[in-house]
């Protein structure tokens, strides 16, 4: 087994708030106001994501669309990871 193969729940949560992070700058117009935090609900990681009052919609997308990706690409992240991850965008 590889070394980069055995990852611990400390770095694996890391890896995905940090790619929750890069994403999740990429979108908005003040990435500097990014905040991510991350918590638990079972065993399902969250990351809540908060963002400046105007760039909520740049994050959340039409009919959602931009956040579902965001999910989605966090969801298949973790899996590869034998976790489960989803993502919330915080008012």
């Amino acid at each position: 087994m590889f070394e980069d193969e055995i990852k611990t729940p400390d770095s694996t949560e890391a890896s995905l708030q940090a790619l929750v992070e890069y994403i999740s700058r990429g979108l908005v117009t003040r990435p500097d106001d990014v905040n991510i935090t991350i918590s638990r609900k079972g065993e399902m990681i969250v990351y809540e994501v908060r963002v400046a009052d105007e760039d909520k919609g740049r994050v959340i997308g039409k009919n959602g669309r931009t956040a579902k990706a965001l999910r989605a690409i966090i969801g298949a992240a973790a899996t590869k990871n034998d976790k489960k991850a989803t993502v919330e965008i915080i008012d």
